[in-house]
């Protein structure tokens, strides 16, 4: 199991001084990858729930390889269509060669519909083809050989030609809970990165993804891995927290949010004491996860505040991640 870490880039974590602290401390604790969520804007009737104020996220990835020797960065996840896909390919790309292969793209079809307007991005109700379309194109430049060309709805191209291509193209994780992003994982990605599933949702997800791989004769690479809710490493003794997301109502558009997963006593998966993590994670690794990416850190919990993070990343490093070296 490898074990990588989300850290926010808004509210009290979006600081610069705070940001390289925390990448810091990622790379010494030892955790294989550190990853940034994705907003360019936000529309002001959702601004109860996400804050405006976010660092764009293949930037401070590039921040981070920049700071780093190890560590990987990934993207949880990029809203594809709110990007050129020719634009996005050559930054990931660049990047992903300078760093000898440490960018790793998580890749969905968003959800802020004022977002996309105020962009002027594709029609949101058609984000999912649109998504399909620009993948489509990301994997075609990252694998053509010479000239390259595409008709689509949204691009057309001809006599293209892609440099430089990377040694290592940086692996596509697509995001996505439901059937039509199993597919678009499946032919177009490297791998599943869904949101808050639990392991049983997670074993189908997994199983279907292979199915279509299969039926389709697709071979190349992929790996599994999947994006925590809300992760607490509990002291001895220690009251489970409060549960509660952000503040104030939720636009429509946040109703995508899925169910959290819960371990058999009710409490929320990834919240409990070292031996209850090490029973979750267990429980996910039979499900087929083979990465974690752990939300210790919430821009709104008044109980770990960016000072008390990296404890808890070195109190799991300590007493939870041993059991699955």
């Amino acid at each position: 199991m490898r074990f990588g870490v989300c850290i926010p880039t808004y509210d009290r974590y979006g600081d610069p001084d705070v940001l390289r602290r925390l990448i810091a401390a990622a790379e010494r604790l030892g955790f294989d990858s550190v990853w940034f969520g994705d907003h360019i804007v936000v529309p002001g009737y959702a601004t109860a729930m996400t804050d405006p104020h976010w660092y764009e996220a293949i930037t401070t990835a590039a921040l981070g390889i920049g700071m780093t020797t190890r560590l990987r960065f990934g993207t949880d996840v990029l809203v594809t269509p709110n990007r050129n896909p020719l634009l996005l390919a050559k930054m990931a790309a660049t990047a992903s060669e300078l760093s000898g292969g440490r960018l790793i793209l998580g890749m969905g079809i968003g959800y802020l519909k004022g977002e996309f307007e105020a962009l002027g991005s594709p029609p949101y109700a058609r984000r999912g083809a649109v998504t399909d379309e620009y993948l489509t194109i990301m994997r075609l430049l990252f694998e053509s050989q010479g000239p390259a060309a595409f008709r689509g709805e949204w691009f057309d191209f001809t006599d293209v030609q892609f440099g430089p291509r990377p040694a290592a193209p940086p692996p596509i994780l697509v995001g996505g809970n439901h059937a039509k992003a199993h597919q678009r994982a499946a032919l177009l990605g490297d791998g599943w990165h869904p949101l808050f599933c639990d392991p049983a949702e997670y074993a189908r997800g997994r199983e279907h993804i292979l199915a279509i791989r299969t039926r389709e004769g697709i071979d190349r690479p992929f790996s599994f891995s999947y994006s925590c809710p809300r992760t607490r490493l509990l002291m001895p003794g220690e009251a489970l927290p409060v549960e509660s997301y952000g503040l104030g109502e939720r636009p429509e558009e946040y109703a995508y949010i899925p169910a959290i997963g819960r371990a058999a006593d009710g409490r929320q998966h990834f919240i409990g004491t070292a031996n209850q993590l090490i029973e979750d994670i267990a429980a996910y690794q039979s499900a087929g996860v083979e990465q974690m990416v752990l939300r210790f850190a919430l821009a709104w919990d008044p109980d770990v505040t960016p000072d008390h993070i990296a404890d808890q990343w070195q109190a799991f490093m300590e007493q939870v991640a041993p059991a699955f070296a």
